[in-house]
């Protein structure tokens, strides 16, 4: 198997030094409500996916900003759609937000991981 580029690893949650090892233990498909398990060691280089204790505090930032990003998103679609009252807009955040817990979750982790992890691409993992 081919070694992912960075967006691929990024995009598939893959281990930020070899790109193959999986950073989260099940794929959100297989075990939905266990979205939150994740990898303490890469399986495939052995990298300890927590560079120490407490780093992914720093996540909820990122998890922040997804969630205002998307909340921006939400309400322009619903103004260009023809401004319905408050309550669409408090009603369509909500349920909207509440269905991609598990992937803002993961994705503020993984972009957490990626960029300020430490952790840089190793060739040496590319056979």
């Amino acid at each position: 198997m081919p070694t992912l580029s960075y967006p691929a690893a990024l995009l598939q949650g893959k281990c930020p030094c070899c790109r193959k090892g999986d950073i989260f233990t099940y794929h959100l498909r297989d075990k939905l409500f266990q979205f939150n398990k994740m990898n303490e060691k890469c399986p495939h280089c052995e990298v300890r996916l927590e560079p120490e204790p407490g780093f992914y505090q720093g996540a909820m930032y990122v998890g922040y900003g997804i969630t205002m990003v998307m909340i921006i998103l939400i309400s322009v679609i619903l103004y260009l759609a023809g401004h319905p009252s408050e309550w669409v807009y408090i009603g369509t955040v909500i349920a909207v937000m509440t269905l991609v817990i598990p992937l803002n979750y993961r994705y503020s982790r993984i972009l957490y991981l990626h960029f300020f992890g430490g952790i840089r691409f190793d060739s040496r993992y590319t056979q």
